[in-house]
């Protein structure tokens, strides 16, 4: 520009704007590099305004020259000077575009004045040249515009295409490590269920050929233990999955600590005698919001896993106000735990400092029940250890909010036992199954009506002209039926809702939210006789105060 221009133009003023577009462009390239070597991302916005200022003084720059490198008339070199801006407005927008304040504050200055200075002329052509500025600043700020919400659309696609894969990366991680837990699981599950029935098979065998009565009442205790073995590890898989198909649903209530407390202390009081422990319960009077059966079921895991794991000293549970919360402590005196298996201990099947699993010292779910336990309440548990010493895990719970009711209080001194002599109706298609109900069942003290297909059952309530006080059915029946299908239609012959629960072996989730849906219990064989009568008394005694 300066060599086209330097017969027209003064020298003086061609060198003094080239010496300044020279320093400009000198402390932009120091800018860049300086931007390059920056430390800290922190400062963007920063960098970001001394460009935009940058930019704005080129622009003026380039607008002294509308004015300085003005030749009159020669309009050749007017055109000349004007195709120079109109490079400068269109090499701004390739690289200024995506950041439309920078290309706005670069370009305005010279549009402006070239405008300005070609309307001084005051004749329709130069009048035509600075309209075809104003309009060419428009023009170029909203394709400008343009350009930098396609840039901005096209940064956001790919950084939620990046944020995709990076979620798909994570799922496809953790699905890799569910099915490997799940075979360690089950590879697990199926050792600890393994043992007590190969034990079961040999204690059998012994019993068929046993004359002596002691050896006989020997191998009938060592039976009874190896069942109660299969029983723990059964329950036990089948509390982490109602807890993680979401079909398990907490009933809170207010209710004293102290009585959990000792439910807790009467349990291990035995064992800890035995392995010569001390277990002490600390009294408290606080009353607590939660679910009373589940957190004892917390409480029962922890204290467990406590006893288990110490060999001198003692075990304590505690409760201590944390503000509106309460905290149940239970401390030990333990092996401990250390830091960096602390997480783990919360797996399925996790032993501490094991390299092979112990089924001696448990199943190794305790501490896995009790996390998804603490989080289907919401009451946070922690854990705090150290190795040698012993472990402390606590529990943050509400406490309650209203004091007890007299009533209710009054009421719960009146013991009734609401089985006896209620009429119990059993359907299942194994007869061996239906024996053993019918003899457990009047043991309680029950009238009961057993059946292998409702239509029996039907005909033989028909025959006594009762109503049954409950139903309970096995899930799979004959000629497809099931016990869904079994409840409702004797529910609906006799015209209300009569209490009911099923039994089955399907442990699948879909049969979990079918019975959940259905408002009916499940339980999961094998199933105990005190589970059973756990639940029939539960049933009953509802039934029993609805009415009231």
């Amino acid at each position: 520009m300066v060599w086209v221009l330097w017969d027209q133009v003064a020298h003086g003023a061609l060198l003094g704007w080239l010496a300044a577009f020279g320093a400009y462009s000198l402390v932009r390239a120091i800018m860049t590099r300086a931007y390059r070597r920056r430390t800290s991302d922190t400062d963007d916005s920063t960098w970001m305004t001394r460009v935009q200022w940058a930019l704005v003084v080129g622009g003026c720059i380039w607008a002294s020259a509308c004015f300085l490198f003005y030749v009159p008339d020669r309009v050749e070199y007017q055109l000349f000077l004007v195709t120079m801006l109109l490079g400068a407005v269109a090499s701004g927008l390739v690289t200024l575009a995506v950041n439309l304040p920078a290309y706005v504050g670069f370009v305005t200055p010279f549009l402006a004045a070239a405008a300005i200075r070609f309307g001084m002329e005051n004749d329709p052509l130069h009048w035509g040249i600075a309209l075809a500025a104003t309009v060419t600043f428009f023009l170029f700020v909203n394709f400008a515009r343009f350009i930098q919400n396609s840039f901005v659309e096209s940064l956001r696609l790919r950084m939620q295409l990046a944020e995709r894969n990076r979620q798909l990366a994570e799922r496809n991680r953790a699905i890799e490590a569910a099915n490997l837990a799940k075979s360690r699981f089950l590879a697990a599950a199926s050792h600890d269920l393994r043992q007590p029935l190969h034990a079961l098979n040999l204690f059998v065998a012994q019993l068929h050929d046993e004359r002596d009565a002691g050896e006989r009442s020997r191998l009938v205790a060592r039976i009874d233990t190896a069942v109660g073995a299969m029983n723990a590890l059964f329950d036990a898989l089948l509390d982490i999955s109602k807890l993680d198909a979401g079909v398990l649903a907490p009933t809170l209530t207010d209710f004293p600590v102290h009585h959990l407390l000792q439910r807790v202390e009467t349990t291990f009081a035995a064992t800890a005698r035995e392995k010569e422990l001390r277990l002490r319960i600390v009294p408290s009077t606080v009353r607590i919001r939660s679910d009373a059966i589940l957190l004892e079921r917390i409480l029962l895991n922890l204290v467990s896993n406590a006893v288990r794991y110490t060999m001198q000293g003692g075990i304590v549970i505690g409760c201590r106000r944390r503000g509106p919360n309460v905290r149940i402590d239970v401390w030990d005196t333990g092996i401990g735990i250390p830091e960096d298996q602390q997480r783990n201990i919360f797996g399925e099947f996790y032993q501490i400092s094991r390299m092979e699993r112990d089924r001696h010292a448990g199943l190794g779910l305790g501490l896995a029940i009790v996390e998804r336990l603490c989080h289907l309440l919401d009451h946070p548990v922690t854990v705090a250890s150290t190795p040698g010493k012993g472990s402390r895990f606590s529990v943050l719970l509400p406490q309650a909010t209203a004091p007890a009711s007299t009533a209710l209080l009054a009421d719960a001194t009146v013991t009734v036992d609401p089985v006896r002599g209620k009429l119990v109706v059993v359907i299942d298609d194994d007869t061996l199954v239906l024996d053993g109900m019918r003899g457990v069942l009047h043991g309680w003290g029950c009238q009961t009506v057993t059946a292998e297909s409702e239509e029996t059952a039907l005909a033989t309530l028909a025959r006594g002209g009762a109503r049954p006080d409950l139903i309970i059915s096995d899930y799979r029946l004959a000629d497809g039926r099931t016990g869904f299908d079994v409840v409702e239609r004797l529910r609906r012959i006799y015209g209300t809702a009569v209490p009911a629960f099923l039994i089955t072996g399907d442990t699948t989730t879909e049969r979990m939210h079918q019975a959940h849906a259905g408002d009916l219990l499940l339980l999961h064989k094998p199933v105990t006789p005190m589970t059973l009568r756990a639940t029939v008394t539960q049933l009953l005694r509802q039934t029993s105060s609805a009415a009231g």
